[in-house]
């Protein structure tokens, strides 16, 4: 994902913009009703790490897929997956999937300020968010307050290795905490998540980027900011700001509908549509990965591609 905001845009908008660069990662097989391990998996092009499956937060340098299944409070089915894309040199891009007690958590992030940088700051965001909800879900404070919590450890952690490198990385972040029936939602930046429900589609989260407030200004219509020459411009990201604001969203779950948690790798190829129709009619939800980063490559694959998909059974 690549920021570059000139003066005269500041000016004309009257926002603050931070500058950046691009996007990554993969997948967990479990039965229902069985206790969650690990199974035979298949290499996925492009993956360039996986998250083991539940009780863990540690990254194998792996770059196998991973499919997981649950079966509290809701039955579950989820499957993440991660590419670099046709251009890019590497993948700043991290997800991860974490299932404890009667919860599962769904993290992605996207990093920017270029290789070394932004892949750091998408998993120390991502490895943040997971130690707090994990450390904390047990707590009566409430989950949307404990999901933006985490998010704001994610933020100053962010800050602090940058500090410390003399760094100007960031990332955006998108997490949701699945409990009973329903998913609480938290985002900075511009990766999404959606509810796909009966063919219905609706984008969950709001983009915090220049483009995004044109359209809500009514200046540009939603396909037009899809290819936008300023699409990639963010005025909120993590590691920016001392206290960022964290947009917070709940969720009802029914049964058959998918939620889906994406870089703009893979909304800002594919189209809305052809993403709902891909959810809707998939097999199963490694299929819906699968094809859903396929699609995002035959578009032209200019980011880091990842997607994770949770299908209520």
């Amino acid at each position: 994902m690549e920021y570059s905001l000139s003066g005269c845009l500041k000016r004309i908008m009257g926002i603050s913009v931070q500058e950046g660069i691009e996007m990554r990662r993969p997948i967990v097989e479990i039965d229902p009703g069985k206790s969650p391990a690990p199974v035979k998996t298949k290499k996925i092009q492009n993956l360039t790490r996986v998250l083991q499956p539940a009780h863990t937060l540690r990254l194998r340098p792996d770059p196998e897929p991973v499919l997981s299944e649950t079966t509290r409070p809701l039955p579950l089915a989820w499957y993440g997956t991660t590419d670099m894309g046709k251009i890019r040199r590497c993948n700043e891009d991290n997800f991860s999937v974490l299932a404890f007690a009667d919860k599962a958590l769904f993290v992605v992030a996207d990093g920017m300020g270029g290789h070394d940088a932004g892949e750091v700051a998408s998993k120390i965001a991502m490895n943040a968010v997971c130690r707090v909800v994990q450390e904390e879900h047990g707590q009566s404070s409430g989950l949307l307050s404990l999901v933006e919590r985490a998010v704001q450890q994610a933020n100053n952690e962010v800050r602090q290795e940058a500090t410390r490198k003399g760094s100007n990385m960031g990332t955006t972040l998108c997490v949701a905490l699945v409990a009973d029936d329903a998913a609480f939602i938290a985002n900075v930046g511009d990766s999404r998540a959606y509810w796909i429900e009966d063919g219905s589609f609706s984008q969950v989260t709001t983009d915090h980027s220049l483009v995004a407030k044109l359209v809500n200004a009514g200046k540009l219509t939603k396909e037009e900011a899809r290819t936008h020459p300023k699409a990639n411009l963010l005025f909120r990201t993590i590691g920016t700001d001392e206290n960022v604001a964290v947009d917070t969203f709940r969720v009802a779950l029914k049964k058959g509908g998918t939620l889906l948690l994406c870089t703009d790798g893979l909304w800002g190829e594919v189209a809305d549509d052809d993403i709902r129709k891909v959810c809707a009619t998939a097999l199963d939800v490694k299929a819906m990965g699968n094809r859903l980063v396929e699609l995002a490559n035959e578009q032209g694959g200019k980011d880091n591609i990842t997607a994770v998909a949770v299908k209520v059974l």
